[in-house]
């Protein structure tokens, strides 16, 4: 097992260097660096400050649906607290191939503030759902609102788009199917294994039953929660459209910036919809080199061979690697300060300790 993990690891890593490394390539093979550097600095820095403004709300909008999930469940956490678990999944998120060290890192963390793991893992689960559906609805209006700009799509990039609005869909529907119908639903699953199990004789078959079964019982309670609070879905839904309206508006933060003009902001906003549905499944960190490639080639039409290289860069910087970086900072702050608390704590329940012991003494 450690093996298998081991070569997964190696092999994601690759892959993000070989892509990263076309990315450098594709970036460099028609200007200089001095050229590079030039266009960089020419873009209006008043205007790219509105980018972090946008993602701290996209920070917000996961925030708030926790927030209201977790109240919902009688559990309920400070707003503040919600924003440190949205930042822990972003940081997490980013770092791990498709996404899955993001959601694990926010269950621990509501964890210890006292929140049950199970319900923390709920609240995951109504985030993942909301997400997933928003996702998938900006992506089918994103292809009316890009308009001829989906040329720029075509191709390889086509198929990746095509294929990620399917796995999008694919996974929304079997996860509203087992939210709320949960008989069909297991029988299904357990088709799928059963036949699974035939072709792969050495699949643990008991084992995935056991797991299927725990998940299903998860959809169960948040089938429960939502018929008693109907709105909590539609709330998460419509917070989740927010956010990523938000990391979708960033090109054309970068777009104004260069003071350039011709294009709305729906049609950037759709088009880098698209493109983050084109890689988002890909098992990559991030969609480290990925998204880059995609960013060059789709958004060519809007920024010209001049400008579509700084402007990916100004991009993935403010949608990805500055809140990256801004997200590890307050992790490491939240960190040390729970840290100190528990420092302070020691000495008080130590004290108190002795006290008791001695007065258990006095009292013998």
């Amino acid at each position: 097992m450690r093996v298998k993990k081991r070569w997964k690891t190696i092999l994601c890593t690759g892959a993000v260097l070989v892509l990263l490394a076309w990315t450098v390539y594709a970036i460099f093979k028609d200007q200089t660096p001095g050229q590079l550097a030039t266009a960089l600095f020419g873009a209006d820095w008043r205007v790219l400050l509105l980018g972090p403004l946008l993602m701290a709300l996209f920070i917000c909008c996961e925030a708030a649906a926790t927030h209201s999930i977790l109240r919902a469940l009688g559990c309920a956490q400070p707003f503040r607290r919600c924003v440190y678990y949205s930042c822990t999944g972003y940081f997490f998120s980013i770092i791990t191939p498709s996404s899955s060290g993001g959601q694990p890192a926010q269950v621990l963390a509501m964890s210890r503030d006292g929140t049950p793991v199970a319900s923390g893992a709920l609240d995951m689960l109504l985030v993942t759902i909301g997400y997933n559906t928003a996702a998938m609805l900006w992506g089918i209006a994103a292809l009316f609102f890009a308009g001829n700009l989906t040329e720029g799509l075509g191709g390889q990039l086509g198929l990746l788009l095509g294929l990620g609005l399917v796995i999008l869909a694919v996974m929304d529907a079997a996860m509203f199917l087992f939210l709320f119908l949960p008989g069909p639903a297991r029988r299904l699953l357990f088709g799928c294994i059963a036949l699974a199990a035939r072709i792969y004789p050495a699949l643990d078959r008991t084992g995935l039953e056991k797991m299927a079964d725990e998940h299903l019982r998860e959809y169960r309670r948040g089938a429960q929660l939502i018929r008693r609070a109907p709105i909590l879905l539609v709330q998460v839904v419509g917070l989740s459209m927010v956010q990523l309206a938000c990391s979708y508006a960033i090109p054309y933060v970068v777009y104004r910036a260069y003071g350039l003009s011709g294009y709305s902001l729906w049609e950037i906003a759709a088009l880098q919809a698209l493109c983050s549905v084109a890689v988002g499944y890909l098992p990559l960190p991030g969609s480290a080199g990925a998204a880059e490639n995609v960013f060059l080639r789709g958004f060519l039409l809007i920024y010209g061979e001049a400008l579509v290289a700084p402007a990916m860069i100004l991009t993935r910087t403010l949608n990805c690697y500055l809140i990256l970086i801004i997200t590890a900072l307050i992790l490491f702050v939240g960190r040390m300060v729970r840290r100190t608390a528990l420092v302070r704590n020691v000495p008080k329940k130590l004290l108190r300790h002795d006290i008791q012991t001695t007065s258990m003494r006095r009292a013998s």
